[in-house]
């Protein structure tokens, strides 16, 4: 029997919509894709947990058997829509949920490997924050490594447009990274909150608004906009909470919207280096209005989508942590200091092994 020698990668974002999944091939390119919607009633769950932190213990552990399943049920359908079986899968790479992420104190993934593994029958790796964190790194972002892997050998940048966006700059032979502020997440919840709508499409919503000054200049005074990385951050921060200390009874709707699309477009172009070519992928992309301002903004730069380098811009992320279980698979690192803050470079994840001969 040959070799097995493709790789799985499992992503949710910090949308929380639902799971993105990728078969990579030994040459690292995207053999199959698919998406897996999360329930309505699972998704308020883990919105209300990861923003409030009002559970018991027992419902934790049911949401958490409750994603992976959902994990195992993405990679069973990569699987059938290939020509692929678990014998030609070495490791699926799982990223899981992020329910609370606190920089370098701590960050909770949820989703275990070890039942992805077993409804799976593919040994799965899992839990990769963890050992960045327990050497004084952010455990975030991660995906700069993949990114540079992207680029092959090229400068450039590349902004991820998730529920926060993340940025990363390959330029003189170094990798910088780093959490730029939020984007789809408040984006999303602001929408929903005041039309009754999952997202706002094409940005249509906050074209139809004009830029707050006042609330735009408090929302950037933030100290997050101001503290130098490594940083990260996510929506237990950045939320409506945290929006609401911003606003007065002045503001329409539509103008807090458009306010919050500039909000995402300033903190991003500022790390922008002039002249750079810029590489867009994740859920924001479909944003055209945010799309359009970051252009405008960035009149220097030629900005295209990573459809560009060879991997679609929805699936960046999980072929990321396809690309992370082949390193750890294979005993190589995976984190970047100079990005996350670490001592040192370390191989990520916990490994939860099937041995395909007792089966």
């Amino acid at each position: 029997m040959a070799k097995a020698s493709a790789y799985i990668g499992l992503m949710s974002g910090t949308s929380m919509d639902g799971v993105d999944g990728v078969i990579l091939d030994e040459r690292q390119k995207i053999i199959t894709s698919a998406y897996t919607p999360y329930p309505i009633e699972l998704k308020t769950r883990l919105q209300q947990l990861s923003q409030t932190g009002n559970t018991s213990l027992a419902d934790l552990a049911q949401v958490d058997i409750e994603v992976a399943q959902i994990f195992a049920q993405t990679a069973n359908q990569l699987l059938t829509q290939s020509s692929l079986n678990k014998d030609d899968i070495r490791a699926i790479g799982s990223h899981g949920q992020t329910i609370y992420h606190q920089g370098s104190k701590y960050s909770m993934q949820i989703g275990h490997g070890a039942l992805i593994a077993e409804q799976t029958g593919i040994t799965t790796v899992a839990d990769f924050r963890m050992q960045d964190i327990a050497t004084g790194g952010q455990g975030a972002p991660l995906t700069p490594a993949y990114h540079q892997y992207m680029l092959n050998g090229k400068e450039g940048v590349i902004i991820n447009l998730g529920g926060i966006a993340n940025i990363t700059i390959v330029k003189n032979n170094e990798v910088f990274g780093f959490d730029t502020g939020p984007a789809n997440t408040l984006l999303d919840n602001w929408v929903k909150k005041n039309k009754g709508i999952n997202y706002d499409r094409d940005g249509l919503w906050s074209r139809s608004g004009v830029v707050d000054s006042v609330l735009l200049d408090s929302i950037l005074a933030d100290d997050y906009f101001q503290q130098k990385y490594p940083k990260s951050t996510g929506p237990e921060y950045f939320n409506l909470d945290w929006l609401s200390q911003h606003l007065t009874s002045a503001e329409t709707p539509e103008d807090v919207q458009r306010t919050l699309t500039e909000l995402t477009v300033m903190s991003i172009s500022a790390s922008i280096p002039k002249g750079e070519d810029v590489y867009l992928c994740g859920g924001g992309v479909h944003n055209l209005f945010l799309c359009e301002r970051l252009t405008y903004q960035n009149p220097e730069s030629e900005i295209s989508v990573t459809d560009d380098l060879g991997v679609p811009v929805d699936y960046v992320e999980a072929a990321a942590f396809a690309y992370f279980a082949k390193q750890t698979m294979n005993g190589e690192p995976s984190n970047l200091p100079l990005v996350t803050g670490a001592k040192g470079r370390r191989i990520l994840g916990a490994i939860y092994q099937i041995d395909k001969n007792i089966l």
